[in-house]
């Protein structure tokens, strides 16, 4: 019998500076906040995730970085992430070129585009199904997707891999982007679902414009998955408001039993609530944003002492909500930051772009 070693999937890049010291530290203490960082005997600098591995390696002419990953989708992770980094932290004007898998022009393995095959309307929200080819990579690594919203009657040119691993756009037109939650997915049948929250002015949110608009066969581009994962637990404590409700369905919708979940759920209305079905032992508290309640308030109910030990809390949720369930729980609850997923997905008051993810 032949055994046979996983694929690993490579790429390089010589990083043209004068400071290849300096630029190495600059890097890995960046990135080091969301990867294991080792220095090694011979001074190589080791930044490793779940997405793979790099080298940061000094050499004649530069740094030199050296990716590596299991699947074609985390390399090119680590090919952008790292290209991002570079060309904030070193000198103006650098122009990179990676070698190896993921060659310029090719499609970007994070990348589908998504078919609209049904529209409904659910409370305040519009839900739509979407079906894309190969969704495999989609179960794992993160809750959310990002979502590219072509303007009504455009046709879209979709993105390819740039020189330096970012995503490269032929017509120089991308269209706007929002991250929204996979509420559901169903590998087999190539199908997501997607709640779109619709907003009181469309002209400022794409994301809603496009949901108010969309019918089947429009296409739409999707990037991910990423963000949202879950600490391993016995005990969970959600917080969320609309924006974070998607999340809250797939979560408990995947939560297996045995596991107990308190959630609170602010919304406008009794018109907005959904069904969170679970094998889990989930408690679901609705507060209503009309009467005066407030994930603020919720959170100030509870004590220390009514959270079993090892108790992991999770939030999407406002700017300012999620600064005081962030401040509650660390102050409060006295819980370390491994404990915590907290993220403000919009901020009252501006138009966002994106989730910004705190915790």
């Amino acid at each position: 019998m032949t055994l046979h070693e996983p694929a690993r999937f490579f790429a390089n890049l010589l990083v043209p500076t004068s400071d290849p010291v300096g630029l190495r530290g600059r890097l890995a203490e960046h990135l080091g906040r969301h990867a294991r960082c080792e220095t090694t005997e011979t001074g190589e600098v080791l930044l490793s995730s779940e997405l793979g591995l790099s080298r940061l390696t000094l050499e004649a002419g530069g740094l030199r970085i050296a990716a590596e990953s299991g699947d074609p989708t985390g390399l090119a992770y680590i090919k952008m992430i790292m290209a991002d980094h570079v060309l904030e932290l070193g000198e103006a004007g650098l122009a990179l070129h990676w070698t190896g898998a993921g060659a310029s022009g090719s499609p970007l393995p994070f990348f589908r585009a998504m078919t609209v095959t049904g529209v409904a309307t659910v409370g305040r929200f519009r839900r739509l199904t979407l079906r894309g080819d190969d969704l495999g990579r989609f179960a794992e690594g993160g809750l959310h997707v990002r979502l590219l919203l072509p303007g009504e009657g455009v046709r879209q040119r979709w993105p390819v891999t740039g020189d330096d691993g970012r995503p490269f756009w032929p017509d120089g037109n991308p269209p706007p982007a929002r991250v929204y939650t996979l509420r559901r997915l169903d590998v087999a049948a190539g199908e997501v679902e997607i709640d779109m929250l619709l907003h009181a002015s469309h002209h400022d949110a794409p994301g809603a414009a496009f949901a108010e608009r969309a019918r089947p066969g429009d296409v739409v581009g999707m990037t991910g998955p990423g963000g949202g994962d879950l600490p391993e637990a016995t005990d969970y404590l959600l917080f969320a408001d609309e924006t974070g409700l998607p999340a809250v369905v797939r979560m408990l919708a995947e939560m297996p039993a045995g596991r107990r979940v308190r959630a609170f759920v602010e919304i406008e209305d009794e018109d907005d609530r959904q069904a969170l079905p679970s094998v889990a032992a989930a408690e679901v508290t609705w507060l209503y944003r009309r009467d005066g309640a407030r994930l603020e308030t919720a959170a100030a109910s509870i004590g220390a002492g009514d959270l079993p030990p090892g108790t992991v809390v999770w939030g999407g949720m406002e700017h300012a909500a999620r600064r005081a369930v962030f401040r509650r729980a660390v102050d409060v609850w006295g819980l370390p930051r491994d404990r915590l997923r907290l993220a403000s997905y919009w901020r009252r008051g501006q138009a966002g772009t994106d989730h910004h993810h705190d915790d």
